[in-house]
């Protein structure tokens, strides 16, 4: 037979318990919902009649405040919305009454009330409009006509005249302010005497008495707009009274309701305490009951479940320390929990011994990892997150020229390169290329690890480097061949010319010489100037950015590109007035625009125009070359910038003209659009960052800088940016003399390059500069910023992250510097 389960032996005891309790305290129960049949018949009946009660009070005081309200505005719009939150109180004071309540009634008169209040206000209110304007229009004639009674020029018959019409117009004026029908009365008759024949005016003022007596009389006069004002106003009031006397029946009849309730709250109060009294000792005696059963079922079930329990976790002490021999009996328990404790531990077990199993498996692995990476050609490291060396292979010191040992003790990659001569020039993505002044070229990648820290491949590429100069100059020779044919007939032209004018000089008299040698001197400056534009263009020098303005070069280029052109093409070169500066390479540049322009010569067949543009858009300089010729499919266009890609069937193309252009502008810093529509043409536009002037400034933001760039051109630039708003600037080209400087002295402002070397150590030097003294400040610059500043939540807004190319304007606004600096000389 199958052993019943620890949890079904405890439910077979709470079992007994729950009858021992039902059976013993059936009399309880009764008393107990005895009690909560009072208590729900309280709380549903009593109580609630009670809350519905001192609603009603409160909802009828409410609407019995509201209702004056509505007299005291004279908005229409304001009295039709209280007009309808007093309704809707109404309504809510309605909802809650039953159905054959008395107050209905006298609910319903309260709301007609209401609209009569909100009716007469209303009309009222319309009137008192139109009064007013009377009477701004009386004050304003009573003025007048006080005026001209006091005018000097005025004989005594027009003054007495005048002083009639200004007391008939006060007269007037009172009546449109007085408060009562009597009142207005009165202002009437004293208007009726004031018009008599023998004191009313004739002469000078009897067009303005007509007007006042038109403004008087009448349907739409003011004495009868001030009986229908006041008689609406008397009518309002009537309304009033009756909404009071409807609250206060509300009132009066919650307060009937309320003592009701509180005299059914007192019997049934005292019913239940007794009901209360019987249920306690009840209880009292059921609790004893319940806690003999539970007694007795703790005992029966700790004896068992205790032991077994013991032997689990002393099987499981010896199974941690590595005791694998450890083993429980299988038939313990089985069926219920403890059978299943005892199996999960043979789990455990098992596991146990296959992760022994996988941890010489991993071992194994390790070994054919360490053999793999000893195995790889390129210098491969591994860095932590200050750019520390943690682990490298053989090939590493190989690859960077030093010896073995100086990689011994985790030494910073960055001072190993530095030390071994390379220079670097930082890329995209973790890239750089590395020299070195013996002509060799490596190629420097990180991978950034999740954990921190990251991946450092050194790969050898002198050999692709020299391919790189290689296929350049295949490109450049290919450009020139291009032109060559072409400017072969302007030569000959020229040569033509030379001739014929020295074989008519040998004829011609004196007078004609002069002008024949004017010709051959002409002559020979286009051919000089066509010679030196081809030797320029042919000279053969690495990639040397310079501060080159895009207008001047690209109109100095006009003849070289007219002669490469057949003579059916027209060339439209559109500069700018203003310099539009870049940084590039002047003959790589002068190279782009010509493959570009020779591209397009060739893409018209007949004649045809080629538009070069230059201008600019926000901080970038365009360059568009634009044609009129048969353009390009989609399918050449998506692959017009691959290496070694030519759609021409001949064979004339070698297919590296964009691709190097392409690969010229991004190394500059710009980018590359090519749009095509087929039997339109091509547009080609070449973008580029502006280059901006420093303004020079005799302000002192900083007394000591250190910079920190193993660029050299950066290097320049920075310093040049800093020296005149700086007291002394300091320089360094690796981390290492960098953190040397910074332990000697204390700068006001360091600014550091985040990769050096081809390593992070931005972030340590930075961070021994903030530690070293509270009134330093860092910026840490880079061509790529990462997206996290690891120092940022210890140090604030004392380290600060700039992209490259440093801007002084960018440096200023990143500290919040005012423009008359954070620091003053002595001079000032």
């Amino acid at each position: 037979m199958r052993r019943l389960s620890v949890r079904a032996r405890l439910l077979l005891a709470l079992c007994l318990l729950a009858v021992a309790t039902l059976t013993v305290g059936g009399i309880s129960w009764i008393a107990l919902d005895h009690g909560r049949a009072k208590l729900e018949t309280l709380h549903n009946g009593t109580l609630a009649e009670v809350d519905q009660a001192l609603t009603l009070s409160r909802q009828a005081s409410d609407l019995a405040t509201l209702a004056p309200y509505l007299l005291t505005l004279d908005s229409p719009f304001r009295i039709a919305q209280e007009g309808n939150a007093a309704t809707g109180l109404l309504d809510t004071i309605a909802v809650g009454l039953p159905q054959d309540a008395p107050l209905k009634a006298v609910l319903a008169d309260t709301r007609r009330a209401i609209a009569d209040l909100v009716r007469e206000t209303s009309i009222r209110a319309g009137l008192r409009d139109r009064t007013l304007r009377l009477n701004a229009e009386l004050a304003k004639a009573e003025r007048r006509f006080a005026a001209l009674a006091a005018s000097p020029t005025a004989t005594l018959a027009e003054r007495q005249e005048w002083i009639v019409l200004q007391r008939l117009a006060a007269a007037l004026l009172g009546a449109g302010r007085a408060e009562n029908l009597i009142s207005v009365g009165e202002y009437q008759r004293e208007v009726h005497f004031l018009v008599r024949p023998e004191t009313a005016p004739t002469q000078v003022g009897a067009e303005d008495l007509a007007h006042l007596l038109a403004l008087a009389r009448g349907p739409d006069g003011l004495f009868e707009l001030r009986r229908q004002e006041l008689s609406r106003r008397i009518g309002a009031e009537a309304a009033l009274v009756r909404i009071r006397q409807g609250s206060a029946a509300v009132i009066d009849f919650a307060a009937s309701v309320t003592a009701e309730a509180q005299a059914r709250i007192s019997a049934d109060r005292t019913r239940t305490m007794t009901a209360i009294s019987i249920a306690k000792s009840t209880i009292l005696f059921v609790g004893f009951l319940s806690a003999s059963v539970a007694l007795i079922a703790a005992l029966y079930v700790s004896n068992y479940v205790t032991a077994n329990l013991r032997a689990i976790s002393d099987a499981m002490t010896r199974l941690a320390k590595g005791d694998r021999s450890s083993r429980l009996p299988r038939g313990e328990g089985a069926g219920d929990e403890i059978g299943k404790l005892f199996h999960a531990f043979r789990m455990f077990r098992a596991n146990a011994l296959r992760l022994d199993r996988s941890n010489r498996q991993m071992a194994r692995r390790n070994a054919l990892f360490e053999k793999t990476l000893e195995g790889i050609n390129d210098g491969v490291a591994v860095l932590s997150e200050t750019g520390a060396i943690i682990a490298c292979n053989g090939r590493l010191s190989e690859v960077v020229g030093v010896e073995p040992a100086r990689f011994e003790g985790r030494p910073f990659l960055s001072e190993c390169i530095a030390a071994a001569g390379w220079q670097s020039v930082p890329g995209p993505g973790g890239f750089a290329n590395l020299t070195r002044a013996d002509g060799r070229h490596a190629e420097f990648r990180e991978s950034r690890l999740p954990d921190g820290g990251s991946v450092v491949l050194i790969s050898d590429a002198t050999e692709r480097q020299h391919l790189d100069d290689r296929l350049r100059q295949i490109q450049r020779i290919e450009a020139l061949g291009k032109v060559s044919g072409e400017v072969a007939h302007d030569f000959g032209n020229i040569l033509s010319t030379i001739s014929g004018n020295l074989h008519l000089m040998e004829t011609a008299p004196e007078a004609r010489q002069a002008g024949l040698r004017q010709s051959i001197a002409s002559a020979v400056e286009i051919g000089t100037s066509l010679t030196q534009r081809l030797l320029s263009f042919a000279r053969r020098q690495r990639l040397e950015p310079e501060r080159v303005e895009l207008n001047t070069l690209v109109d100095g280029m006009t003849d070289l590109i007219g002669f490469a052109l057949r003579d059916e093409i027209s060339l439209e070169i559109r500069t700018t007035g203003a310099p539009l500066w870049v940084t590039v390479d002047p003959g790589q540049m002068e190279s782009a625009i010509l493959n570009l322009c020779l591209n397009a010569g060739q893409a018209i067949e007949g004649p045809g125009r080629i538009t070069v543009s230059v201008f600019p858009e926000d901080e970038q300089v365009m360059l568009d070359v634009a044609d009129t010729g048969a353009g390009m499919p989609p399918e050449v266009l998506a692959h017009a910038m691959e290496p070694f890609f030519t759609a021409r069937g001949d064979g004339s193309g070698t297919g590296l003209g964009l691709a190097m252009v392409y690969g010229f502008i991004r190394q500059s810093g710009g980018d590359v659009q090519i749009d095509s529509t087929q039997g339109q043409g091509t547009r080609v536009r070449l973008s580029l960052p502006r280059h901006r002037e420093i303004a020079q400034s005799a302000r002192i933001l900083w007394r000591r800088v250190l910079v920190i760039e193993d660029d050299p051109r950066d290097l320049e630039r920075a310093l040049t940016l800093l020296r005149p708003v700086t007291g002394r600037v300091d320089s360094c080209t690796t981390a290492g003399a960098g953190y040397e400087t910074i332990q000697a002295s204390v700068p006001d402002l360091v600014v550091t390059d985040l990769s050096l070397h081809g390593v992070a150590d931005g972030w340590r030097l930075a961070e021994a500069a903030l530690s070293r003294s509270q009134d330093t400040r860092v910026a840490v610059v880079s061509g790529r910023l990462p997206d996290i500043n690891p120092l940022k939540a210890r140090f604030g807004n004392r380290l600060v992250t700039l992209p490259k190319p440093l801007t002084l304007a960018a440096l200023q606004a990143a500290f919040e510097l005012s423009q008359t600096g954070i620091f003053k000389t002595d001079a000032s």
